[in-house]
């Protein structure tokens, strides 16, 4: 089986920390487990870092041995993805879509719905989806 390179929205994240339920928690086990390649970027892990702190300060240890036992790749944007996103999507999740575009990914895994229903699926080379929708599509039902 293809081992999926996979960017991991600071969503996804923090939900698999959040919870040991679930497919976000899955997704991270999966990244664990090297059945997939997880990509992030420098501003998927400020992010997180900002929102656990803020919203879950008692994960914070479990924040730190994520980062420690994942096999994350950290993904810089180049300008001229960051220039394409720009046009595609607003500023926020322009960053996040370049620096998938720049890891030359093959899924990028949100919980944000707005993210997700923007139908740039065709124009970046890549699928989008929910941890359940990957989960369902690599498992081939």
């Amino acid at each position: 089986m293809k081992q999926n390179k996979v960017f991991l929205d600071s969503s996804i994240i923090i939900a698999g920390l959040a919870s040991k339920k679930g497919g976000s928690y899955e997704v991270l086990t999966l990244a664990e487990l090297k059945i997939i390649i997880p990509c992030i970027s420098e501003n998927v892990v400020s992010e997180v870092f900002r929102n656990i702190q803020k919203k879950l300060p008692g994960s914070t240890p479990y924040f730190y041995t994520l980062f420690k036992k994942l096999p994350l790749k950290i993904i810089d944007p180049l300008d001229e993805d960051l220039a394409r996103a720009r046009k595609l999507i607003n500023e926020k999740d322009a960053l996040i879509l370049a620096a998938a575009m720049s890891g030359k990914v093959d899924w990028l895994l949100s919980l944000d719905r707005h993210f997700l229903k923007t139908g740039l699926e065709g124009k970046v080379g890549f699928k989008f989806g929910t941890p359940g929708e990957f989960l369902h599509r690599l498992s081939g039902l």
